[in-house]
């Protein structure tokens, strides 16, 4: 897969089983608005890109760090799985708790 990204791991990150991408790929089911721009971000990518709509591979390099950060370390793939169906205002909290832990150090 792309970007040393596996199929499992999207799926994993997605929090569905294995054969996702595989059900896509044989046009079992195709993935929901949602899904595809968590796949893009996954692959630093576009959904348009995704739906061949764009030639537009990449969309910064900013993308791709964190992309980076997410393959490497096990805690941010953690972190970004409870945050993903969070609502904005979820995530400023968050982050609120997770700055106020910073300065306590």
């Amino acid at each position: 897969m792309a970007r040393g990204v596996t199929k499992t791991f999207i799926a994993q990150t997605l929090g569905r089983s294995a054969t996702l991408c595989q059900d896509w790929k044989q046009q079992k089911s195709q993935p929901s608005e949602q899904q595809l721009l968590q796949v893009a971000r996954i692959l630093g990518t576009t959904p348009e890109y995704l739906r061949g709509e764009s030639d537009e591979i990449s969309p910064d390099a900013e993308m791709e760090e964190l992309l980076t950060t997410l393959r490497e370390r096990e805690d941010m793939r953690m972190l970004f799985k409870l945050a993903q169906d969070a609502s904005p205002e979820d995530v400023r909290q968050a982050v609120k708790i997770i700055e106020a832990l910073r300065s306590d150090d």
